[in-house]
C-alpha cells in the first residue's frame, strides 16, 4: 500500500566536504526539522561522523525517501570530497530499505526559475518566506570576494525538499 504523497516524510541532504545541511519534511508545507552537521576533513573520521549522524536522523524521523543534492563528488584542491559521505548515506538507507533520490542542480534551478528566483541568496530568501521559522537563520547576501556562508547548506537542503515536493505534485496531480 502506497501512502498518500502528502503523508510522506522526506529527508533532504545538501552535501559539502566538511558539513551537510539537512531538512525533514512531512508533506510539502510542513518542515519538521532542519540543521547542519559539521565533521572533520579526515576521511575515516569524516565517514564515521557523517554515517552516525545520518543513522540517527533515519532512526528519529523514519523518512520514506532521502533526497540528496547532486554536487561535485571531489574537491580538487585538497583531494577530499563528498563521495564517502554519499556512500555512507546509501549504505544506511539501503539497510533500512529507504530509496535515495539524487537531484541535479539544474532541476532545482528550473523550479525556482518559474518563480523568477535565480541566485542562491534569492533561493534562500524565497525558502525563508515559505517557511518563516527559517527567517532568523537566513545568511546575509554574499559579496563576490566572500566564501559561501556555512548555513547556506541548510537552506540548500530545504530548497531540495521544496523542489522534490513541487516535482512530486507535478507527477501526481490527483486531488486530495
Amino acid at each position: 500500500m502506497h501512502p498518500k504523497s502528502n503523508d510522506r516524510r522526506i529527508l533532504a541532504i545538501a552535501l559539502r566536504s566538511r558539513r551537510f545541511g539537512f531538512a525533514v519534511f512531512e508533506g510539502p508545507n510542513r518542515l519538521l526539522d532542519w540543521g547542519m552537521v559539521f565533521y572533520p576533513l579526515n576521511n575515516d573520521v569524516q565517514r564515521a561522523a557523517a554515517s552516525k549522524r545520518v543513522a540517527s536522523l533515519l532512526t528519529l524521523y523514519i523518512p520514506s525517501v532521502i533526497v540528496v543534492g547532486r554536487t561535485r563528488l571531489l574537491n580538487v584542491r585538497n583531494g577530499s570530497g563528498v563521495r564517502p559521505i554519499l556512500r555512507s548515506i546509501r549504505r544506511e538507507s539501503s539497510s533500512r530499505l529507504i530509496p535515495v533520490h539524487l537531484m541535479k542542480r539544474a532541476d532545482v534551478r528550473k523550479v525556482f526559475r518559474l518563480a523568477h528566483v535565480k541566485t542562491k541568496h534569492e533561493i534562500a530568501s524565497f525558502v525563508a518566506q515559505m517557511f518563516p521559522e527559517l527567517l532568523w537563520k537566513q545568511p546575509p547576501k554574499r559579496r563576490i570576494w566572500e566564501s559561501e556562508h556555512p548555513i547556506m547548506a541548510m537552506f540548500d537542503a530545504v530548497a531540495l525538499g521544496f523542489v522534490y515536493w513541487q516535482r512530486d505534485r507535478a507527477r501526481d496531480p490527483t486531488p486530495d
